[in-house]
C-alpha cells in the first residue's frame, strides 16, 4: 500500500501541550486523500497525529483507519516531514 504526503501546513495554536504542530494532507494509493491530518506534539515531547472529523458545513464523514499498520505509515510519514523540515 503506497502512502504519500501531499502537503504539509506548519501552525501553532499555543505553548500549551498538547500542542497543535500543522496539518497534513497524504493520499493513499491513489485511490484516497486524507486532508486535514492534525499533528500534535504531546505533554511528554513525544507526536501523535488525529484524523479528520466530520464537517456539517461541508458534510464530510469522519475517517477512522481500522488497519494498525497503516494507521503507523501515516503517521510516521508526517512525523518524519515534520522532524526533517521544520525543526
Amino acid at each position: 500500500m503506497k502512502v504519500e504526503l501531499l502537503n504539509f501546513y506548519p501552525f501553532e495554536v499555543s505553548v500549551k501541550r498538547p500542542r497543535l504542530l500543522g496539518y497534513a494532507d497524504v493520499k493513499i494509493d491513489d485511490l484516497m486523500v486524507i486532508r486535514g491530518i492534525r499533528l500534535f506534539e504531546s505533554r511528554h515531547g513525544g507526536y501523535f497525529v488525529s484524523m479528520p472529523e466530520f464537517n456539517t458545513e461541508k458534510r464530510r464523514a469522519i475517517v477512522e483507519i481500522e488497519d494498525k499498520k497503516l494507521m503507523e505509515r501515516i503517521r510516521r510519514l508526517v512525523v518524519d516531514y515534520y522532524k526533517e523540515f521544520s525543526l
